[in-house]
């Protein structure tokens, strides 16, 4: 008798799990609608577009008069040495 129902247990647990792993319609539908020339991706990818931005004020003014003054300062260095080594030789 136990062995009995058991046996009942186990067979209507193994129904349960069959019928739980069957295949929808959904599923079917999609292989029906697929076409090798055309095919469905599983996850559409948009593209983002980029929008041109201004650059700040800081790339368009302070970078090159900072570098117009550190070529300033260069000459003037450059300038400097050569007075001083020229007044020295006199």
């Amino acid at each position: 008798m136990k062995t009995l129902l058991i046996s009942l247990a186990f067979l209507g647990l193994m129904s349960i799990n069959a019928e739980a792993y069957s295949l929808d319609n959904s599923v079917l539908a999609i292989s029906e609608n697929f076409n090798e020339e055309n095919p469905v991706p599983a996850i559409v990818i948009e593209e983002e577009v980029e929008i041109q931005e201004d650059p700040a004020w800081t790339y368009r003014f302070l970078i090159p008069i900072s570098v117009a003054i550190a070529t300033l300062v260069i000459v003037g260095n450059v300038i400097q040495y050569f007075r001083q080594v020229t007044k020295k030789k006199i």
